[in-house]
């Protein structure tokens, strides 16, 4: 009944309102529905910005969220100079490489000019030696002297810590990604020149 009475209505406009009357009823419903059309295209405009907005928001705390929990690694600890050095390390080179060693282990010391010598052929590998054992420092140095390495040695601490816990054997060796990641396995033992630069290479593929 509704929709007889809507019907009967809207064709009794012209015979009780007339032509003209009829035409600016026509044209002011026009006029109406363009501007509910284009109320509803701001709403859905401004709808889209703000998710676009929100995006732009989200996007970057999502981005911290992830580096957070990929992120490993965070020390501040010494180098053997006493020279404060932390993660941030990592950040300039495209490979870290993590040598726990002490100075009463004899393949730790045979291995390390085979170490310097990677060192100083891949730049943009960071190599740093870790000591497990500081209750000798004055043999730990004389080592260091007699083996010519010149690539960083840091004691453990923070995260470095947690590895030389983990640490059963020695040699042992972490790689990592710049972003504190750990590659793999360890590589527990020593190894020659030769053995470390394919394992390199391999990584940096």
């Amino acid at each position: 009944m509704r929709n007889s009475a809507g019907e009967q209505n809207s064709r009794a406009l012209p015979g009780r309102f007339g032509r003209g009357a009829l035409r600016l009823f026509i044209l002011s419903l026009l006029l109406c529905m363009t501007g509910i059309l284009a109320a509803c295209s701001i709403a859905v405009a401004s709808d889209g910005k703000s998710k676009e907005e929100t995006n732009q928001t989200s996007a970057p705390e999502e981005s911290v969220s992830e580096e957070a929990t990929q992120k490993l690694f965070s020390f501040r600890t010494t180098d053997l100079d006493g020279n404060p050095v932390d993660e941030s390390i990592f950040e300039e080179y495209d490979l870290i490489m993590l040598n726990f060693w002490a100075y009463w282990c004899s393949p730790c010391v045979q291995e390390m000019p085979e170490l310097e010598k990677l060192h100083r052929d891949y730049p943009n590998v960071l190599l740093l030696g870790v000591i497990v054992d500081d209750s000798d420092m004055e043999k730990t140095l004389s080592i260091m002297k007699d083996t010519g390495i010149t690539y960083l040695v840091l004691y453990p601490d923070g995260d470095l810590a947690k590895l030389a816990a983990k640490c059963q054997y020695i040699p042992t060796t972490f790689f990592l990604r710049p972003n504190g990641m750990l590659i793999g396995e360890p590589v527990i033992g020593s190894n020659d020149y030769n053995g470390w630069k394919k394992k390199v290479e391999g990584l940096l593929k």
